[in-house]
């Protein structure tokens, strides 16, 4: 580990990429609009990277490993000026209950200008909450959630933060689930606000682009009231918001040079969140005993032998299980390969008389879901496999409570809680 001391003039400042620490040894800096004085530390993620400046003659202690290195910024490529003061005017012209809401495309730094947001907020003594609606790239809980957390200190990096709430959406890609996050988000929101946070900031994914990303991000900002809309980086997206919603709409640079996360750097960030939230403990669960919600094996069982003939001689796997829903039917073969939608031929619809779902044994093992306690909480769970025969299932999670309902999502994890397949019914 490498250890640098810092020197800052007042005015100065210094971009430190992560993973790094910071002590403030003298002065005064602000990082992300938190205000540190002598003897505070804060830690830099990886893949991270903030400008400190001092507010005052300040001398930094800087603790580098990886990656980590320190850097002089050029004229006009941080914009953290621009970031403050936005979030200073929004905090006072919205008053004292105030719903700011972060949006734009992937790496802009809406999750930095969410902090900022919040430290502002903090600053004048507003207790503040955070929700995290970046489903696909979740920090303060796993992806496929939407979480609120209540910071009581400066926010430095929102995976640093321990939720209060979490909803499920069941998927990692805002898309199919649009109108499920919306929900969740205005219901978090409703949360924070019983829960005293006069201020809220909403950190959203990075789809932005085509008319249903505009739509949903459109609902998001009407469906928790959002008396303002920061664009981070997008003058497009910007103009188009202003032009649509009833917000109070602004514009922020991003910084010209940033931490860039890598897709595979990405997918390593979300493993490590999923095996932080579901690592811990196992239980079993009675499917019979429970309501089901996302599954399709939740349908009445039924027997059809002209059906279940024609599926055992399309997939050469024996069927295990048949159940109805409302226009169509669920049928589990005893398979480990997931079953693509292409191999269930006309045939076998046309005696089902209408659509028809194939899901394997082998495809629920691993499924993301969530189990609901009696008070409606929904508590992070992967389902390891499921007995058709007594309709018990085996989960991998941190809550042993009682369950009044099983969420079942649209998203398996492999080894080392990598998604294998995303997007389908897989239960």
């Amino acid at each position: 580990m490498a250890v640098v001391t810092l020197d800052l003039g007042e005015g100065e400042g210094v971009r430190i990429f992560g993973p790094a620490g910071v002590e403030v040894e003298e002065g005064l800096v602000t990082i992300l609009g938190a205000e540190l004085s002598q003897g505070d530390r804060v830690d830099i993620g990886e893949y991270r990277s903030y400008l400190a400046k001092a507010l005052k003659p300040a001398r930094l202690r800087v603790s580098m490993s990886g990656r980590a290195r320190v850097e002089i910024p050029g004229n006009g490529e941080e914009p953290l000026e621009e970031w403050i003061h936005i979030a200073d005017k929004i905090l006072q012209e919205c008053g004292r209950e105030c719903t700011a809401v972060v949006m734009g495309p992937v790496e802009a730094g809406k999750t930095s200008l969410t902090a900022v947001l919040a430290n502002r907020s903090l600053a004048r003594g507003i207790p503040t909450g955070i929700i995290d609606a970046d489903i696909g790239q979740a920090d303060i809980g796993p992806p496929g959630f939407v979480s609120l957390s209540l910071p009581g200190s400066w926010v430095i990096w929102l995976r640093l933060l321990e939720p209060v709430a979490l909803r499920f959406v069941g998927s990692i890609e805002p898309g199919p689930v649009a109108g499920r996050v919306v929900t969740a988000v205005a219901s978090l929101r409703a949360r924070a606000r019983r829960e005293g946070a006069a201020f809220v900031a909403v950190d959203t994914d990075g789809w932005v682009r085509g008319w249903g990303a505009l739509e949903y991000k459109i609902d998001l900002a009407r469906g928790v009231n959002a008396d303002a809309v920061v664009v981070v980086g997008d003058p497009e997206l910007y103009s188009f918001l202003q032009k649509s919603l009833e917000s109070s709409v602004y514009y922020v640079r991003s910084p010209s040079v940033q931490a860039v996360r890598r897709v595979e750097d990405r997918r390593r960030l979300r493993s490590e969140n999923y095996i932080r939230f579901l690592e811990g403990g196992e239980r079993e669960v009675s499917l019979k005993s429970v309501k089901i919600q996302g599954a399709c094996i939740g349908g009445a069982p039924f027997e059809d032998e002209r059906l279940k003939s024609s599926i055992e001689s399309q997939l050469g796997s024996p069927v295990k299980l048949m159940t109805r829903y409302p226009g169509g039917v669920c049928i589990v073969v005893d398979a480990e390969r997931q079953v693509e939608p292409h191999e269930i031929k006309g045939a076998a619809r046309k005696i089902a008389g209408g659509e028809v779902i194939v899901v394997s044994r082998g495809s629920m093992k691993g499924v993301l879901a969530a189990l609901v306690d009696e008070e409606g909480v929904e508590h992070p769970a992967l389902l390891l496999d499921v007995d058709l025969d007594s309709m018990k299932a085996r989960f991998k999670t941190r809550f042993q409570g009682e369950v009044k309902k099983v969420i079942f999502g649209r998203v398996k994890l492999g080894e080392e809680y990598y998604e294998e397949i995303r997007g389908r019914i897989l239960v």
